[in-house]
């Protein structure tokens, strides 16, 4: 095998590498066509970004403790009375249901046999349902089938696990008052 030696060109290479043609400054032509004012440009570094991002988290943590804290301060006076009924108003084994503490929230008044009137929250500790009376002694949850006594608001059944808040009750002058909620 004969291998051809070949002559460098005027540039130092290679005939067959031949130089690139000339190029034309494509990049000047981009920057007349697209003006852009750098010099107005504001770059943002990393750490500027950075900065930014630390102060924000740290920001966002110091409200999320404050709210925290002050949401588990005690209110002030939880004592609201509410008319709810009329003294003689509910025959033994009636029920009704009226706003308490405001007209988002509701209870239930009964009036047990041999144990007269009883208030309790109406809504279920399990999945908030409104519970019912059926005059068997028994508050009954028709969403999950759930049971409490409705002398004490303890669970008798079903998955609820906290009993019934209790309403506190004061009789005035031939009205009846919702006083107070008490969380058991």
């Amino acid at each position: 095998m004969v291998q051809e030696l070949q002559q460098p060109s005027e540039s130092g290479r290679p005939a067959s590498e031949a130089a690139p043609p000339p190029r034309s400054d494509n990049n000047e032509e981009w920057r007349r066509e697209f003006p852009y004012p750098w010099e107005e440009d504001e770059i943002v570094t990393r750490r500027d970004t950075l900065r930014f991002l630390l102060a924000g988290s740290g920001a966002l943590f110091l409200v999320t403790g404050v709210l925290a804290i002050l949401g588990s301060l005690p209110g002030g006076s939880e004592a609201k009375a509410v008319a709810i009924a009329k003294e003689g108003e509910l025959a033994e084994n009636a029920w009704k249901v009226f706003n308490y503490p405001n007209e988002y929230g509701q209870g239930i008044l009964i009036n047990l046999p041999g144990h007269g009137l009883v208030a309790f929250s109406d809504v279920c500790t399990h999945l908030s349902c409104a519970v019912l009376y059926h005059g068997d002694g028994k508050l009954h949850c028709p969403c999950h089938e759930g049971l409490f006594d409705a002398a004490t608001g303890n669970v008798l059944a079903g998955p609820p696990t906290r009993p019934l808040p209790a309403i506190q009750l004061a009789r005035q002058n031939g009205v009846i008052y919702a006083i107070k909620e008490i969380a058991r």
